[in-house]
């Protein structure tokens, strides 16, 4: 009993540091899942979003979707390979179907190092088509959908249990001072507590599309155009918030139809003096600048206009292309000297963007 009483003091002030640390914890806690290795595979999965609606086709494609952009992002740092399985117009429970009965979905999920998953916007959207102003109607679509993102959840995770896993919450179109906007809010918190609890239960990480759009709907959806998807700002406010996830940073890559090439040292970009140059299917830069970007690394080289070889730090390296000279410069293939420098070098053709790794993750 003396030794109680001893004690007691102590776990008081144990269980009210409890107490503390369970309200300065989120409500939701970070799952810490393995590093995304150095060629990932990508599947984004899901409805209209997913296939990138909203942002316009810039040569038939819709390039600046977020999983698109978000797969800009992972060429930064490595090979990456997108599949991207968005089905327009698609249901909760059209999506449960589909994974059951689309064996090359299920093909590429159990092999993912990282899938995002937006669904469920369609489910409050056809119940309001079906019933206008039916609330139990309503009610009774987002039981299913509690039900189905539950489901849905379990099935990603039983066919792969270690990808990284984002789900996109359902976001209000409509700007606050829009009657649409309050009739939708009660349904679509419906929908975001159900994410919320299946997310947490299957060690997915939620992405607040709901709060990064609040107060930002004409900046972030195509409503100009009478439409309730993202726009080309939204769904690069999506890759962002997942980028940053990822890797702590993000660069924005959006593509337009008439672009010149840019360059990021270690995700960094880089303001270059003179731009770079593609000649003969070959990436070049001035030599002035490849030196400055090696600066540390490179001791010594050699080399001489119209050669398709150079030494570098006493090592012979093949070019793909000769030196070439322009405007009075030397220009070098940047991907030759820099790989033999022990550099990494990624080009994002979409968005005319060379990636120079030096540091890895």
């Amino acid at each position: 009993m003396t030794f109680l009483r001893r004690l007691r003091p102590a776990l008081c002030w144990l269980l009210l540091l409890c107490c503390l640390l369970t309200q300065a914890l989120p409500a939701q806690a970070v799952v810490h899942r393995p590093f995304l290795p150095e060629q990932v595979d990508y599947v984004a999965i899901g409805d209209s979003i997913t296939a990138g609606w909203g942002a316009p086709p810039i040569h038939g494609t819709r390039l600046n979707g977020f999983s698109a952009q978000l797969h800009r992002q992972l060429l930064t740092r490595g090979p990456a390979e997108l599949h991207n399985l968005g089905v327009p117009g698609l249901t909760s429970g059209q999506f449960l179907f589909l994974l059951d009965h689309w064996p090359e979905a299920s093909g590429v999920i159990k092999h993912a190092d990282l899938i995002t998953l937006s669904i469920g916007g369609n489910d409050i959207i056809w119940a309001d088509y079906k019933s206008p102003g039916d609330d139990a109607k309503m009610r009774d679509a987002l039981s299913k959908y509690e039900s189905n993102i539950e489901d849905i959840l379990a099935k990603i995770r039983g066919q792969n249990p270690t990808a990284r896993l984002f789900v996109l919450e359902v976001y209000n179109p409509f700007p606050p001072d829009d009657s649409r906007h309050h009739a939708l809010s009660e349904y679509i918190q419906w929908a975001n507590e159900s994410i919320a609890m299946a997310a947490n239960t299957h060690e997915a990480t939620v992405v607040p599309t709901a709060s990064l759009f609040l107060d930002h709907e004409k900046e972030y959806v195509n409503l100009a155009n009478n439409d309730i998807h993202p726009n080309v700002a939204g769904h690069t406010r999506i890759a962002e918030q997942i980028s940053h996830a990822l890797f702590g940073r993000f660069n924005k890559m959006v593509v337009e139809e008439s672009m010149k090439p840019t360059l990021l040292l270690n995700g960094k970009p880089q303001k270059l003096k003179v731009p770079l140059l593609v000649e003969n299917d070959t990436l070049y830069l001035d030599a002035d600048q490849v030196a400055a970007l090696h600066k540390g690394l490179l001791k010594r080289w050699w080399f001489r206009i119209g050669l398709w070889w150079m030494q570098v730090n006493g090592q012979r390296v093949k070019l793909p292309s000769p030196v070439l000279m322009i405007n009075g410069r030397p220009y070098l293939p940047l991907r030759a000297v820099s790989q033999s420098l022990g550099a990494k070098v990624y080009w994002i053709e979409d968005a005319q963007t060379v990636s120079v790794v030096t540091k890895h993750e």
